[in-house]
């Protein structure tokens, strides 16, 4: 739904949505319920979700046991070589962070 009609939306991650809209959307999707279909105009509902269950996570997607690679890795100043660092950081993940990072960064 994010990729259909919210990435043209102005502040998609930056403009919370309701909060009551916000929490009656993740009762959906931990339901495993269908019924979705009315928070299909409210993209900043649907990121807002999705901001909420990476901030739950136990482990960031970027691991705590990879953060000095990424920290080193943003410092290199050559974009080329910085871009080669954070990939082979990247390619250093778990294998379900990698795909969670995939499925997110499509």
């Amino acid at each position: 739904m994010l990729l259909e009609t919210g990435m043209k939306e102005e502040g998609l991650f930056r403009i919370a949505a309701g909060a009551s809209k916000l929490k009656k959307l993740k009762a959906a999707l931990d339901c495993s319920t269908s019924q979705l279909e009315e928070f299909y105009s409210d993209p900043h509902a649907v990121a807002g979700a999705l901001k909420s269950y990476l901030r739950e996570l136990p482990e960031p997607l970027m691991t705590f046991g990879l953060y000095d690679e990424w920290t080193q890795a943003s410092n290199v100043s050559d974009p080329d070589k910085r871009l080669q660092a954070l990939w082979v950081t990247c390619d250093r993940l778990p294998k379900t962070h990698k795909i969670t990072q995939t499925c997110t960064n499509k």
